[in-house]
């Protein structure tokens, strides 16, 4: 992980590094390597994916603006779903995101 870079964490928090530590916490008893982002900071062993391009952190089930993924191509987000036809997104259309895993930590559920 480099400076600039996106990170998706297991939580699916996606946030961008703004200081790497390049090794261990200067607390002698911890032994985890922290990524410092815009948001927070994480344990190296959290971040399931990173990247200089956000749309590689994107994963279906994701919302990208308000709409949900069907799926990924080609660097391309594409929305089906229940949209008259496909829009494709590029990485610099790309306004908000709210991972499945965000969306299943505060779903209620009525029934199961």
């Amino acid at each position: 992980m480099n400076v600039g870079d996106y990170v998706r964490t297991k939580e699916g928090i996606i946030d961008k590094v703004i200081i790497d530590y390049n090794g261990h916490c200067a607390n002698p008893n911890c032994n985890c390597k922290h990524i410092s982002c815009v948001y927070n900071y994480y344990d190296e062993d959290t971040i399931v994916k990173s990247s200089p391009n956000i749309i590689d952190l994107i994963e279906v089930g994701d919302y990208v603006n308000g709409y949900k993924v069907d799926f990924i191509q080609n660097n391309e987000v594409i929305f089906n779903g229940n949209h008259p036809k496909k829009i494709n997104m590029f990485a610099e259309d790309i306004e908000s995101i709210l991972t499945h895993e965000q969306l299943a930590s505060i779903e209620y559920k009525v029934r199961d």
